[in-house]
């Protein structure tokens, strides 16, 4: 039925708009005074302000500060001398504080080690096994038996591929140092036309730097000077770019005298920044090394015959890594192969890092610059010096705490530390706990139950 009251109709017409459209719908009545809320909306209402309270607090709370302390050994720092019966305090994996009166907080653990010798963890250049290949944090097994091995031979810090990485033992924290640790070159004179490539290339690089030089003075006169073409300088030639400004160093595997020359001529010719990496023969090239201002990485124990054929000095000498350091080379010691065997990086009894170091003392080095190329002068070689090497502080926290001088062949890591954490506990492992358990030098010779999964009760 039509009502033909017109502000009846007017009235229908708008109640009609108001159910069936969203946006005229008259909002929720406001409750009058004395009206009892929903149950269910008082409890949303509670539950979303605690979970706001929650949320806020958590973002305000910082997360608690972690202390470390090693205590009453005998520290040495490497770069700073010798600390007898020092504290050494780290926090969140940073030493803090190093001294004979150092004030414990009251929340940290403690480790005493009274008649032990605390040296900075040890720096090896190369490995093969002991952390994952790159990148590192994604691809290393940290329970692996061979990264406890070498943890036991004093490793707290290892190069795989190009980047350097820290031995955490279960867990993958703060793992990884420095990535992108060399440019590797290959110059050598079984390759003539790469090396005159890799010589045009650099020469290319270089006139690109002189003409960006000479733009950015031409602007100065000439504001609308136009900028020298850079779309080819990309991959090898920006590569070359950074090693021409000295950003990056080289690394260029050479043994023999005359690869040794060549790579030293490259270091003059273009100013860049180079690390030899073997340098067999460096000892009858020591000179020309130090006026390129080159260092090296040597394997003292790699021994190669005098070649008959040249009337010069060749082949091998134990007096390698003195003579080189002797010239003011910076050096650093790595093993025959990086691997876990029974002749490299690390193994069983005799072959350990330390060992290798060790033999450079055979061949005349002193014993504090034999224990610097496998801590402070291998760590500036990788250029992480800033944080790993040497026992000071800012710097992390990584110790190889020994029963002994650990350039002797008797002395064992007893406990190392990477990042302010006991990552490898010698009583606790079954890899060396049957010898001198009590650090007891004199003990009988132990039961042998190698390898560690036949155990002692086995």
């Amino acid at each position: 039925m039509m009502t033909k009251h017109p502000l009846l109709k007017l009235l229908l017409v708008v109640a009609a708009l108001a159910l069936f459209t969203p946006g005229l719908r008259a909002a929720d009545p406001k409750p009058e005074k004395g009206d009892k809320p929903d149950a269910k909306q008082v409890e949303g209402d509670a539950t979303d302000d605690a979970s706001a309270k929650d949320e806020e607090e958590t973002k305000d709370k910082e997360p608690e500060d972690r202390f470390f302390a090693v205590t009453g050994g005998t520290v040495h720092t490497v770069t700073n001398g010798v600390a007898v019966g020092a504290t050494i305090l780290t926090k969140n994996g940073k030493i803090i504080e190093i001294g004979t009166e150092v004030e414990l907080p009251e929340k940290c653990d403690v480790l005493d080690a009274t008649g032990h010798d605390v040296y900075p963890g040890l720096v090896t250049v190369t490995s093969g096994g002991v952390i994952g290949s790159e990148p590192p944090e994604d691809t290393t097994n940290v329970f692996g038996l061979n990264m406890t091995i070498a943890l036991a031979g004093g490793i707290t810090t290892a190069v795989t591929g190009n980047s350097a990485g820290k031995l955490t033992f279960g867990t993958t924290d703060d793992i990884l140092i420095k990535k992108g640790l060399f440019k590797r070159l290959r110059y050598s004179t079984r390759e003539p036309q790469a090396r005159a490539k890799l010589r045009a290339d650099f020469d290319k690089v270089r006139q690109y730097i002189r003409d960006l030089e000479a733009h950015a003075e031409k602007k100065k006169s000439d504001p609308e000077a136009k900028e020298p073409d850079k779309e080819w300088l990309k991959g090898e030639y920006e590569a070359y770019l950074k090693l021409l400004r000295r950003e990056t160093v080289a690394l260029i595997s050479a043994d023999s005298a005359h690869q040794i020359l060549d790579a030293c001529d490259l270091a003059n010719r273009y100013g860049i920044r180079v690390v030899i990496n073997g340098a067999r023969e460096g000892w009858t090239v020591a000179p020309q090394m130090a006026r390129a201002g080159v260092a090296a990485m040597i394997a003292p124990r790699n021994r190669d015959s005098k070649d008959e054929r040249f009337n010069r000095p060749t082949g091998w000498s134990i007096e390698n890594a003195a003579v080189l350091y002797r010239h003011g080379i910076r050096l650093a010691v790595k093993p025959p192969t990086p691997s876990i065997t029974l002749w490299g990086l690390a193994g069983r009894d005799l072959l350990q890092l330390n060992m290798d170091a060790a033999f450079t003392v055979r061949g005349g080095l002193d014993n504090a610059s034999a224990l610097r190329t496998i801590t402070i002068d291998a760590a500036r070689i990788l250029g992480i010096d800033h944080r790993v090497g040497s026992i000071e502080v800012g710097k992390d926290a990584d110790f190889a705490i020994t029963d002994g001088d650990i350039l002797h062949y008797m002395t064992h890591t007893r406990w190392a530390v990477v990042n302010g954490r006991v990552a490898y506990d010698k009583q606790k492992d079954s890899l060396y706990d049957h010898i001198r358990p009590d650090g007891d030098l004199d003990a009988p010779p132990p039961d042998d139950h190698w390898p560690r999964r036949l155990g002692a009760d086995q």
